[in-house]
């Protein structure tokens, strides 16, 4: 535990380091303002359309860089040329060692976030936290355990531990020290903490997998006069077998996969309907799969979304799916687009990932695909859209397993705990130096 402890402060505010337009930050921060916790963001991807939770301060770390930020980044063109080829030069290795062909084009960038997590980490500190907690490491790791003399939390999401982190030995060298200066690690998935184990050399005391669970509050099948109203407002025929892809309409997500499964399966059954969910910055392939759509002559049975679509339309959505797919591969955690999916009546068809596997032994139930194979995806369909007593079974059984393993408020209060404990000694050093007073005197 190093830097000035003048940082510290257990009554201060719970800082999150994240990009502030994913989901996932300002979702956490939303839960921790429930629950009466003061709530910071800290993010270089400030917006002016922004959305944000209730009471929740956003912080743009670029209002704290240095000057002298400006002079070191003359060396920025050798840096730049360096991530752009040094992953070209590599591509074997990061075949062999993730399996993939090739990176996503964002798994290369590195030399901004280096550079930014000076100023992410002085405008962490300087709210005086009572912790950091940083998203994703490969963006916002350094900044997290820059940020001295605080707990340092960070959360894996998946991809930058088993694929970015492969890409150039600078990002995997990022990652481990980020990784092995962090004073807890809570990854959502058992086999992500198994894997940091094996990969990173972080011992396990100092990570702990922890999913986020599913609000059923939220989460819930929905009424036979909700399914017409939301139907309706989709254009779908409600007494449609309705079939959704819970993941971003990207290839990384196995995309592609579902999508040729639907339209095969939407070519021999009449009474199904799919629906696919966009993404922000992915215009340009959700565009393509329309263009594929409408020629297959089959747009009035698919509902193709674009941009993001808010948390409770996908809840809306996923309470009328029947059946859902979710095929990412390699890099994928305990999703929670699984999980809520699961809370809200559809049956799962997913990709055979060791991680499921492992809820599969508590009591999860699902067909398993291989993520990269349609005709493996489009048998599994068929055979739960064949039998409807078979997916209720399934239902019923998930439901079960939820409320025993994946209650939203237990598992909150366990991260909560998690943090608490590493944040103890913290709290010792500043208490020596901030004794209480026991004198009552006026």
């Amino acid at each position: 535990m190093k830097g000035s402890l003048n940082t510290y402060n257990p009554n201060g505010p719970a800082v999150i380091l994240g990009n502030a337009g994913s989901i996932f930050p300002r979702q956490l921060a939303a839960q921790w303002v429930a629950r009466g916790l003061d709530v910071v963001i800290v993010t270089s991807n400030v917006t002016d359309d922004q959305s944000c939770p209730d009471g929740v301060r956003l912080v743009d770390s670029r209002d704290f860089r240095r000057p002298w930020m400006r002079w070191v980044r003359g060396v920025n063109p050798v840096l730049r040329w360096l991530e752009r080829n040094v992953p070209r030069l590599l591509r074997r290795r990061y075949q062999r060692r993730t399996g993939r062909e090739q990176p996503e084009s964002w798994e290369l960038f590195w030399v901004d976030h280096f550079w930014d997590s000076f100023s992410r980490a002085r405008a962490a500190v300087s709210v005086h936290p009572r912790f950091v907690f940083g998203h994703e490491v490969c963006s916002y790791g350094l900044a997290t355990v820059l940020c001295r003399g605080v707990p340092r939390i960070l959360f894996p999401w998946g991809g930058d531990i088993y694929n970015a982190a492969e890409c150039s030995p600078f990002i995997h060298a990022m990652v481990r020290y980020s990784l092995r200066h962090a004073d807890l690690i809570v990854p959502s998935a058992i086999m992500a903490a198994r894997h940091l184990s094996r990969r990173y050399g972080i011992s396990a005391d100092r990570v702990h997998a922890v999913s986020w669970g599913v609000d059923p509050s939220l989460f819930r099948r929905a009424t036979s006069e909700e399914r017409a109203e939301i139907c309706c407002r989709y254009d779908i025929d409600p007494r449609s077998t309705i079939v959704l892809n819970v993941r971003r309409f990207q290839q990384l997500w196995g995309s592609r996969t579902a999508l040729e499964a639907f339209l095969k399966l939407a070519a021999e059954r009449a009474d199904t309907h799919f629906v696919l969910f966009g993404g922000a910055g992915l215009e340009e392939e959700v565009h393509q799969a329309g263009t594929r759509i409408a020629e297959a002559r089959l747009s009035q049975r698919f509902t193709l979304l674009e941009g993001n679509t808010p948390l409770m339309e996908c809840a809306k959505l996923m309470s009328v799916a029947d059946v859902f797919t979710s095929l990412m591969g390699r890099g994928d955690m305990r999703s929670a687009s699984i999980l809520q999916a699961m809370a809200a009546g559809g049956a799962p068809v997913i990709a055979d990932l060791p991680e499921y596997r492992e809820m599969e032994r508590l009591g999860f139930a699902a067909r398993f695909v291989s993520p990269a194979d349609s005709t493996d995806t489009v048998a599994a369909l068929r055979s739960l859209l064949d039998d409807p007593q078979r997916r209720q079974r399934m239902v019923e059984q998930n439901q079960r397993y939820i409320e025993e393993y994946e209650a939203a408020d237990r598992q909150m209060d366990k991260l909560l705990q998690l943090i608490d404990s590493a944040s103890l000694p913290y709290r010792a050093e500043w208490e020596k130096t901030h004794p209480v007073s026991n004198d009552s005197s006026p």
